[in-house]
C-alpha cells in the first residue's frame, strides 16, 4: 500500500510566523504614526504620513520576500522525499533526490551514479516554477501593506467628512488589523499548499503518470465536497471543479499516483 503523502506543515508554519510578525510590526508602526495626523491639516499630514509608512512597509516586509526561495526550495525538498517515499511504498522502486539545484537549498544533491535516472530526476523546470512563486508570493507580500494603508486612508478620509472624532477613526482603523493579520495567514498557508501541489503534479508528469485517487486528511477541517471525492479517480488533464488537490484555497488533500502507464509500471 502506498504511503501517505504528508503536508509540509513545518514550513507553512515557518512562513506564516515570519508574515504575521513583519504584519504586526506594520500595524505597531501604523499606530505610531497616526499620532502625526492633524487633523485640522490632514490631508498634508497625511501626504506625509503615507510616504513614510509605504517606506516603513517595504523595510518591514523586505525580510520576508528574501526568505521565500528558502520556503520553496524547503517546501520542494519536503516534497521530494514524500515522492520517493510514495514510489518506494507504491512500486517497490528506490530512486534518487531531486538532482536539481535552486535558490535556497540546504543540501546539495548527490548523484546516483545511474546517468538515466539521475538524467529522469534532473528536473529542469524547477528553477521557473521557483521563480514563478516568488514572483506571486512577492506581489501578495507588497499588497498586505499597500492594502491596508488604502483601508486607512479611506477611513481617515470619511471620518474627517463625516465629523469623527480622532478616537473614532484610530479604533476604525485598528479594527482592520486584525483582518491584516488573517489574509497574512492565509497567504502563507495557501501558497506552500499551492507548492506542494504543484511539485507533486510536476514529479508525477515526470514519471509519465496521467491520473490519481484523491486523498484527504479526513478531519473536521476538510470541506465537505473534498470528503466526497475520498478515493476517487482523476486525470491530471481533466481537474475536478475547484481544481486538482491542494490547488483550492487551503486545500491539504494529495493525490495518490495511479501507477498505470507510468515509469514504474513494467509488467510482471
Amino acid at each position: 500500500m502506498a504511503k501517505v503523502w504528508l503536508h509540509p506543515y513545518g514550513i507553512e508554519r515557518d512562513y506564516t510566523n515570519a508574515l504575521v510578525k513583519a504584519t504586526r510590526q506594520f500595524n505597531k508602526e501604523i499606530n505610531s504614526a497616526y499620532g502625526d495626523i492633524r487633523f485640522d491639516g490632514w490631508q498634508d499630514d497625511m501626504s506625509a504620513v503615507l510616504a513614510y509608512l509605504r517606506n516603513a512597509g517595504n523595510r518591514i516586509f523586505q525580510p520576508v520576500i528574501d526568505r521565500l526561495p528558502t520556503f520553496f526550495a524547503l517546501t520542494s525538498q519536503f516534497n521530494d522525499k514524500q515522492w520517493r517515499l510514495v514510489v518506494k511504498g507504491g512500486t517497490g522502486y528506490d530512486i534518487p533526490p531531486s538532482q536539481a539545484i535552486i535558490a535556497g537549498q540546504t543540501t546539495v544533491p548527490v548523484s546516483s551514479g545511474v546517468l538515466g535516472v539521475d538524467a529522469y530526476r534532473a528536473e529542469p523546470w524547477l528553477r521557473e516554477m521557483q521563480e514563478l512563486w516568488v514572483s506571486e508570493n512577492t506581489r501578495l507580500i507588497k499588497s498586505i501593506p499597500a492594502d491596508e494603508l488604502s483601508d486607512m486612508e479611506g477611513i481617515i478620509q470619511r471620518g474627517v467628512m463625516n465629523g469623527s472624532s480622532a478616537d473614532t477613526i484610530k479604533k476604525q482603523i485598528q479594527e482592520r488589523y486584525g483582518v491584516t493579520e488573517r489574509r497574512a495567514k492565509l497567504i502563507a498557508v495557501d501558497q506552500i499548499g499551492k507548492a506542494n501541489a504543484a511539485l507533486t503534479k510536476q514529479r508525477q508528469a515526470d514519471a509519465g503518470i496521467s491520473g490519481y485517487k484523491w486523498r484527504g486528511v479526513l478531519d473536521e477541517r476538510e470541506r465537505p465536497e473534498h470528503r466526497a471525492r475520498e478515493g476517487n479517480s482523476y486525470k491530471w488533464n481533466n481537474p475536478p471543479p475547484d481544481g486538482h488537490p491542494g490547488q483550492p484555497i487551503r486545500c491539504r488533500c494529495y493525490a495518490e499516483p495511479d501507477w498505470t502507464g507510468s515509469v514504474f509500471d513494467i509488467g510482471e
